[in-house]
C-alpha cells in the first residue's frame, strides 16, 4: 500500500455511508454528491472508473443491516469473481488484487463483511460465521442477477474459511455458484492456538474484548505501517465473541464429512499467523479435490505481500 496524498477520516466515512444508494447501478463518482466515494477510492488507491471501466457501489440489506458492496467492470468481460476479505480487513486493502483481476478481464465484486470497513455492525464482532455466510449469499444473489458468465471466488484468510463454510452448507443436489474456488492462506487454527484457546477460556467470563496486537502478517513493511497507523477502519480490540466463533468454526470443520469439489489453495511457507502445516493436513483429509500451491517464504496476508511474492501468488490463481 503506497503513500496516498489524499485525506480520509471518520467524517469522510460518515459522509460516504450516508450517500451510498442500493447496490443496483453505476455510480457517477465525479459528481459532487459522491465526492466522499472518490475520496475513499483515492485514499485506498482503488481503481477510478474512467473510460470503459465501470463502478457500482452501494448497499445490500442483510436483516436491516447494510452490507457495502462494490464492483468494477472492465471492457471485454469474460466472467466475474467475488473477493472475500479476512478478519479486520476490508475492500480498501485489496487494491493490488482488484487491479490484477481487472487485467484478467473479470468483473470484480468486493464487499465489507458485517463489522468491517463500511458495513454496519460492531467492529470485529460476530457470534457465528454463519452471519458472514449470510452476507456472502446476498452478494452471490446480486452478482448472479447483475452479471453474466462464470462466477469465481477468492477468499483471503478468514475469507477462505467463509467460502469453505459456504461450500460445506451446499446440498449435494444444489447448483454450486462458483466455477473456480481459490483460498489464500485459509483460516483454521491460528498459530499457538492451544495456548490462545486456554487464555480465551479463562478470560471470557470477565472480559468482553482483548487488546489487539498488530502482528507482521506481510513482508511489505509499508503495508503493515499503513494498517496500524493510517487505516481508519482498524479496530484496536478483538471481541471475545469472535474468538468463540473461531473456536466453533474449527470444531465444525473437523466434523465435516468432506467434499470432492475442486479447490485451489495457495499457502505461504513464511506464514507467521496460522498453524499452516497442521491446517493443510486437516484440509487434505476433508477436501479430496484440493490442489495445494506453496509459495516459498510468503507470509500470511498474501494479497499484500511484497511485489515479487505477490506476482507468484496471483499467477497461482485459477480463474
Amino acid at each position: 500500500m503506497g503513500q496516498s496524498t489524499d485525506t480520509f477520516d471518520q467524517s469522510s466515512i460518515v459522509a460516504l455511508r450516508k450517500n451510498l444508494p442500493a447496490f443496483c447501478g453505476e455510480m457517477p463518482v465525479a459528481s459532487q454528491s459522491n465526492a466522499s466515494l472518490l475520496q475513499y477510492l483515492n485514499y485506498y488507491q482503488l481503481p477510478i472508473p474512467l473510460g470503459e471501466l465501470k463502478l457500482r457501489a452501494g448497499t445490500l440489506n442483510l436483516q436491516q443491516q447494510p452490507v457495502v458492496t462494490m464492483s468494477w467492470t472492465p471492457k471485454n468481460v469474460r466472467g466475474s469473481v467475488i473477493v472475500v476479505h479476512g478478519y479486520m480487513d476490508h475492500t480498501g486493502l485489496f487494491n493490488h488484487l482488484i487491479e490484477h483481476l481487472l487485467n484478467c478481464r473479470l468483473n470484480v465484486i468486493c464487499f465489507d463483511l458485517p463489522g468491517h470497513g463500511l458495513s454496519a455492525g460492531q467492529p470485529g464482532f460476530i457470534l457465528d460465521y454463519a452471519d458472514y455466510v449470510g452476507a456472502l449469499n446476498a452478494v452471490i444473489s446480486a452478482s448472479q442477477t447483475m452479471f453474466e458468465g462464470p462466477l469465481h471466488a477468492i477468499g483471503q484468510s478468514m475469507g477462505g474459511a467463509i467460502l469453505l463454510k459456504h461450500l460445506m452448507q451446499q446440498d449435494a443436489q444444489s447448483d454450486y455458484p462458483f466455477s473456480k474456488l481459490n483460498l489464500l492462506a485459509p483460516l483454521l487454527e491460528p498459530r499457538s492456538w492451544t495456548i490462545k484457546r486456554c487464555l480465551f477460556l479463562l478470560a471470557k467470563h470477565f472480559r468482553r474484548s482483548s487488546k489487539r496486537v498488530f502482528r507482521p502478517s506481510s513482508f511489505d513493511q509499508e503495508f503493515l505501517d499503513f494498517v496500524q497507523h493510517r487505516d481508519y477502519f482498524q479496530p484496536r480490540t478483538v471481541p471475545m465473541a469472535w474468538v468463540a466463533a473461531l473456536s466453533n468454526w474449527i470444531a465444525e470443520f473437523k466434523q465435516f464429512a468432506g467434499t470432492d469439489r475442486p479447490i485451489n489453495l495457495i499457502q505461504g511457507s513464511g506464514d507467521k499467523t496460522l498453524n499452516w502445516q497442521y491446517n493443510l493436513e486437516q484440509f487434505k483429509s476433508k477436501l479430496s479435490g484440493l490442489e495445494v500451491q506453496i509459495i516459498a517464504d510468503a507470509n500470511h496476508h498474501m494479497v499484500n505481500e511484497i511485489e515479487p511474492l505477490r506476482r507468484e501468488i496471483f499467477a497461482a490463481l485459477r480463474l
